[in-house]
């Protein structure tokens, strides 16, 4: 039975679903047999009474949620005596005990539930000892992935912690007031078990909600609600007093400077010793550790940065656990020596803990990985005319372009669809992210609610005749093409589709989400009995940590190539359960492939933590690895560049792939390029160098590294190209002792595009390569491969056969990878011993037609290189670029501005 042609599910049903997850899972993981006898015997009781079709889909439902699992993670930890299993006798898992059992009454799996209980126990068991004095204070971090279930792990981390004996819980949240409020909603029915909001129950007393429905006997102290964030006077009017609570407390604070000061403040005055120091065990949680929290300020510390230090320093035991998405945060990469690193009081120093997701999680690979296995992306190519690069804070929008019509439509034919499936989220939102200036949204926000209004006015007007008479509306026609280019498969008619459209549809309405429109724009609390269905309209309010419940559909044409900022604005990463078919996401072929370099790049250090947590290595050595790493350095320069005119970056090159997939666009340098291609090759042909004649294409082997580094001289990289900058790895090749760089292969990858005869005795054919042309940046991005200019094959190039067939053993021997297609290149590097220079000859097609891209006078193709390095030696792996920052900046000057142009409020 298909679930999503089930168009009924009884109250009993649920109720058999949640009653056998919740009782067999107590004792661990049951088998299909044991979940069809409980079901089948609950199935007599009246209470659980349901239909043959129903039974059926119930007992699918469970064995799907047995199939979800999720991995324990890797860590890697600094030394430190582990404290937690010699004390668990002793633990009262109270708080913990009934967030387990409200996970699966929510329906969890059973899988994802223990791993989330041996997760939790291994992150408290790094943090400090509540019951000692000793062992303190403890900094560690916790690495997610977006929309990944981030909030239930440090819940349950929470809730352990207080069984535990920790006392005060502060949860720092983002920026912004709609976050700290949505995460409070989250730590009230999770830890708390009571609304923070102020609604009593008949006896007056605040409701009980989430874990408080499993068992009340016990509440932790809250001194921050939904109504808003920590206000002394308040507290103080209250006589909220820590040494009063025998239970732990909770806060959940906004990054604010002035509410930190006056938090800090509060807790010296009322609550210290005559020294300003409180001796009760701490933990502070920080949520999206990379935002806001990181000192960026070489001078002296920021105001966010220095407040956290300062309230951490008020108590003798603490524990500091940072949450974030991104491996490349700015916490590994900001200082600027070693002893800066460790010296910064939020360094994760002691622990580093790379989490997991459930497998149902739907990720950077899954949707913009080469083998994604959906059809949710939708290429935009005509933002451009309503929202231009350099757009300006003031600009008038007078239109939107057809693109966002259609997503518009999108969003109202799959809400129809869920209504006619079983078990969807009651609130459906799509997502329009063009602009980082709040003007320019609410203008969106107008004509879009201008637009909806009219196809709701259509709808209730057209949507009840017959189909024949309906479809003479535009808007019904619209719609119905839509339908059937997107959704003719989803197990619908367009018939039910067109009689569930005025239902559907009619509750919606257009949003902006930003400080200016307040916490409130999009409150889903408010909407819990029907559901909220909302086009909201937002650009840094709807990027960090703020959850679009139901998110179907997404609009995303924002210029930037910021790592953390571009996995952050991807609010459509997460879980999709039952609607993973309808979810669509409009967005820029340029930006996606710049998503299938991010998975590729992050997956690569997740992967380190796993070689690094079995060498014993420890923080410092993952923070400098990061800071290494070549996708650092954009991050690196952001960091500085309001600062600096120049930075020195020092990049590890050990086993890495580089490549100039951006070329600069002037016609003088691609010609250049090309004639130092042709006087590299000629010098290789004259030299001792060995041709190899197994290949179809020219390769050569035992090239003097003298003539790479005349060549890469020779060669100009784009300033933009900040992973491949042909000077720095001149000089760096140049002056090298390490062995492994003396001798050198090269080749020429042949393709099927005409003959180039680059020299006499040298003829290649070229390899054809859609590019972009970014006139901002003076610029070639070749993207046709996912920001690769050559394929996975070209590591191969060089290798005998059984390094090869060793490389893809190894490969395969990770279990994650053992289903995979395609070999990564990146996976040949590890048997390679010597270094391969890559000539790549392309013929440049643009355009949708694929149009060649015309090329100066003598000039018979376009040239890109690539340079795949073997392992080095320690001391010979890393290359010093000096990067010019007012060239980098006067390109880049969009992305270097704050989201949303409006300040935060600055609380009390």
């Amino acid at each position: 039975m298909n679930k999503k042609n089930l168009r009924t599910f009884s109250d009993n049903a649920r109720r058999l679903e949640l009653s056998v997850i919740t009782a067999l899972t107590v004792d661990g993981i049951p088998t299909e047999d044991d979940i069809l006898e409980l079901a089948g015997h609950l199935r007599k009781i009246p209470l659980y009474s349901v239909t043959d079709e129903e039974f059926i889909e119930v007992i699918r439902r469970l064995h799907e949620a047995l199939t979800i699992e999720m991995g324990i993670g890797s860590f890697v930890v600094d030394d430190h005596a582990p404290w937690l299993q010699a004390r668990k006798a002793e633990i009262d898992p109270f708080y913990w005990s009934r967030y387990q059992t409200d996970l699966r009454k929510q329906g969890w799996g059973p899988k994802v539930v223990t791993s989330l209980d041996k997760v939790t126990d291994e992150i408290l068991d790094l943090m400090g000892d509540p019951g000692t004095e000793s062992g303190w204070p403890r900094r560690g971090l916790v690495m997610g992935d977006v929309q990944s279930g981030k909030t239930s792990n440090y819940t349950g981390l929470i809730c352990k912690a207080a069984d535990a004996g920790y006392k005060l819980v502060i949860l720092l949240t983002g920026t912004l007031e709609s976050l700290r409020r949505q995460t409070q909603e989250r730590l009230d029915a999770g830890f708390v078990g009571l609304d923070s909001s102020g609604v009593v129950n008949r006896n007056r007393h605040r409701r009980e909600i989430g874990v408080g429905l499993v068992n009340s006997a016990r509440a932790a102290g809250v001194f921050t609600s939904t109504i808003g964030d920590f206000k002394a006077a308040t507290v103080n009017i209250l006589g909220f007093k820590l040494k009063d609570y025998n239970e732990p407390v909770l806060l959940v604070v906004k990054k604010n400077k002035r509410i930190l000061e006056n938090l800090t403040d509060w807790l010296i005055t009322f609550n210290a010793n005559q020294g300003g120091e409180i001796n009760l065990p701490l933990l502070l949680i920080d949520d999206e550790a990379d935002n806001a929290s990181v000192n960026t300020n070489l001078a002296k510390a920021t105001a966010i940065n220095s407040s956290i230090r300062s309230l951490l320093k008020v108590f003798k035991r603490s524990s500091y656990v940072g949450f974030t998405a991104t491996p490349f945060a700015n916490v590994f990469i900001n200082p600027d020596t070693t002893d800066d690193m460790v010296g910064d009081d939020l360094f994760p120093r002691d622990f580093i803990y790379a989490l997991d997701a459930p497998t149902n999680y739907v990720g950077a690979q899954l949707i913009f990985g080469e083998e994604s296995p959906l059809d949710c992306l939708r290429y935009i190519n005509d933002a451009e005319i309503a929202f231009p690069a350099g757009q300006k804070a003031d600009s008038v929008v007078n239109l939107v372009p057809d693109s966002m019509h259609d997503a518009v439509r999108c969003f109202l034919v799959v809400n129809a669809i869920m209504d006619l499936r079983n078990e969807m989220p009651k609130h459906r939102s799509m997502l329009i992210n063009v602009s980082h200036f709040t003007l320019i949204q609410n203008q969106v926000r107008d004509i879009l609610d201008g637009l909806l209004r009219k196809m709701q006015e259509d709808i209730r007007n057209y949507a009840s005749l017959p189909e024949m008479q309906a479809l003479k509306n535009n808007t019904l026609a619209a719609l119905h093409e839509v339908y059937m280019r997107e959704y003719s498969g989803s197990g619908t008619t367009w018939n039910e589709v067109q009689a569930a459209l005025t239902a559907a549809t009619l509750p919606m309405e257009v949003r902006s989400v930003n400080q200016k429109s307040g916490a409130a724009s999009l409150d889903y609390t408010l909407y819990k009995q029907n559901g909220l269905r909302v086009i909201a309209v937002g650009g840094n309010s709807l990027a960090r940590g703020l959850t679009l419940e139901g998110l179907c559909v997404s609009y995303f044409h924002r210029g930037t190539q910021m790592y953390d900022a571009l996995l952050q604005m991807g609010r459509w990463f997460g879980y999709r359960n039952g609607y993973i078919d309808l979810f669509r996401i409009w967005i820029s072929e340029e930006s996606a492939n710049w998503y299938s370099h991010i998975a590729d790049a992050t997956d690569e250090l997740r992967d380190e933590i796993r070689r690094m947590q079995l060498s014993r290595l420890k923080p410092i050595d993952f923070g400098l690895r990061v800071r290494a790493h070549p996708e650092s350095l954009l991050i690196t320069a952001r960091n500085k560049m309001r600062a600096s005119e120049e930075i020195i970056h020092m990049m590890s090159i050990s086993k890495e792939g580089l490549e100039s997939t951006r070329l600069l666009q002037d016609p003088a340098v691609i010609l250049n390029n090309f004639v130092a291609a042709q006087k590299f090759t000629e010098q290789i042909v004259a030299s001792s160098a060995e041709k190899i004649s197994t290949y179809n294409f020219p390769v050569w082997h035992g090239v003097d590294k003298a003539l790479v580094v005349e060549f890469l001289r020779r060669f100009q990289s784009h300033p933009l190209n900040l992973k491949l900058q042909s000077d720095g790895l001149a000089d760096f090749i140049g002056t090298s002792n390490d062995q492994k760089l003396l001798s050198w292969d090269v080749a020429i990858p042949s393709g099927e595009e005409d003959i180039v005869n680059l020299i006499p005795g040298v003829a290649v054919n070229m390899r054809r390569r859609k590019i972009l042309e970014e006139r901002d940046k003076r610029s070639i991005l070749v993207n046709a491969k996912k920001m690769r200019v050559g394929t996975a094959a070209d590591e191969k190039i060089g290798l005998t056969e059984n390094e090869i067939i060793k490389a893809e053993e190894n490969f395969r021997a990770i279990p994650k990878n053992s289903d995979k297609k395609n070999i990564p290149g990146h996976a040949y590097r590890e048997e390679r011993t010597r270094p391969l220079l890559l000539l790549h000859l392309m013929k440049p097609t643009h355009g949708t037609g694929g149009m060649a891209y015309p090329l100066p006078d003598e000039c018979q193709a376009l040239i890109a290189i690539g340079l795949i390095f073997p392992s080095l030696d320690i001391a010979s792996q890393r290359v010093r670029y000096r990067i010019n920052l007012v060239e980098l900046r006067n390109m880049m000057a969009s992305e270097f501005v704050n989201d949303d142009d409006v300040e935060d409020d600055d609380g009390e």
